[in-house]
């Protein structure tokens, strides 16, 4: 396979290891692509005044170790910190996860282990070593948007790590697309989405189904179990999936049958906005132009309501959303990041939704790195003559 692996696994004395792409971490001590976010986490430190941090949150400790910290998945911060000065890069955790986080998730850190009988003094004493009395700061503190925009300026490792996400997401959100069944349940297939997510490593952080007419009711429609939810002819599957803490958005439809009417005149206008605000997304543009663009591509296509029915997307990368598209917003498209816009439509009878997630390269172009191999895709022409593919409904 030439997938990266989602999480670093030691091997046994003896064992031949890895195929040599998967050897980056464990041959070289830690990974090229987080040394860099160190480094640039060090440079932020040295220009504000900071002299020792701890990282505690999921996102960031993500960004900046490509390790989890959780155990529990619903946990905002985990029972592992980063502690970093200029001169030392230390994982503090507990006897419990000293293993795991020196040989799997943080490979490369040094990594001091408190004895979980006594908690929490035992990591308190070692954060206090370490501190050494100085001043400390944290990822929820006064420097929590800087690195907010760190984590959200890909390198060209982060890039290529995304890239191969997109991939392996688009791919697995079709397969589980194509193996649903009239008769499932929406937990079902959310258990689908899942065996297609899981077998390549992506962990999923966000699952909606909605069957038939509750497409129509709900936008965040979580699974549902039991009598009511079962398929009938519409299911639609939106997820955001996560790798070593980088995160695709995507949706797709699947129709048994012929289209009906409504689903096929609001699916195309919903395409339509999907295609209006993904090629307009071009650096210098603001979170504010974006809405007005956004808003002015439903109300021509005669859906002006839907606007204000569901945000629209924005920014995404260690989160689902760093940002959404606001009115008055005054964050700026900036050129390598990356971006998942939304749209949705709800008729009378059915609803729809586009999304992708799409990376603005280094040139400022975009590129959709969320596709579907052999899924049915429409070229929308915008209203300036720009095409854009957009997943179409899967008949089956």
């Amino acid at each position: 396979s030439s997938r990266l692996p989602a999480h670093r696994v030691a091997l046994p004395v003896g064992h031949p290891g890895p195929p040599l792409r998967a050897r980056r971490a464990t041959l070289a001590g830690m990974d090229s692509q987080y040394a860099e976010h160190l480094a640039s986490l060090r440079k932020l430190m040295e220009e504000k005044g900071v002299e020792c941090m701890l990282v505690t949150q999921v996102p960031v400790f993500f960004w900046l170790t490509g390790g989890r910290t959780y155990v529990p998945t619903i946990e905002g911060a985990g029972p592992s910190k980063a502690f970093v000065d200029k001169e030392k890069a230390v994982i503090i955790t507990t006897a419990i996860e000293e293993h795991k986080m020196k040989n799997q998730e943080c490979p490369g850190w040094e990594v001091r282990a408190a004895p979980w009988a006594g908690l929490p003094k035992t990591m308190d004493d070692i954060e206090a070593e370490l501190i050494a009395g100085r001043k400390v700061e944290t990822d929820t503190g006064d420097l929590s948007g800087d690195i907010d925009e760190m984590m959200v300026d890909l390198t060209e490792a982060d890039m290529k790590a995304y890239i191969e996400l997109g991939k392996d997401i688009g791919e697995a959100l079709e397969e589980a697309a194509r193996s649903v069944s009239i008769g499932d349940t929406e937990y079902k297939v959310s258990g689908l989405t899942h065996l297609a997510y899981n077998k390549r490593g992506i962990d999923l952080v966000m699952t909606a189904v909605a069957h038939d007419e509750r497409i129509a009711w709900d936008r965040h429609p979580l699974p549902r179990l039991g009598a009511g939810t079962e398929l009938k002819k519409v299911c639609m599957i939106a997820t955001c999936g996560r790798r070593q803490g980088l995160i695709c958005s995507l949706s797709r439809l699947v129709c048994f049958g012929e289209v009906p009417e409504e689903l096929r005149k609001i699916h195309d206008a919903c395409m339509q906005v999907d295609a209006e605000i993904n090629m307009a997304t071009v650096p210098g543009k603001t979170a504010d132009e974006c809405y007005s663009l956004l808003t002015k591509a439903y109300t021509d296509r005669g859906f002006p309501e839907q606007m204000l029915q569901h945000h629209q997307g924005g920014l995404i990368g260690y989160k689902c959303r760093h940002w959404i598209a606001q009115p008055g917003g005054r964050q700026v498209i900036r050129a390598g990041r990356a971006y998942a816009w939304n749209p949705t439509i709800a008729g009378k009878t059915i609803g729809t939704k586009s999304e992708d997630t799409i990376i603005v390269d280094k040139e400022g172009k975009v590129m959709n790195i969320t596709p579907s191999p052999t899924w049915p895709y429409k070229e929308v022409k915008t209203a300036d003559g720009k095409v854009f593919p957009r997943p179409d409904i899967l008949v089956k």
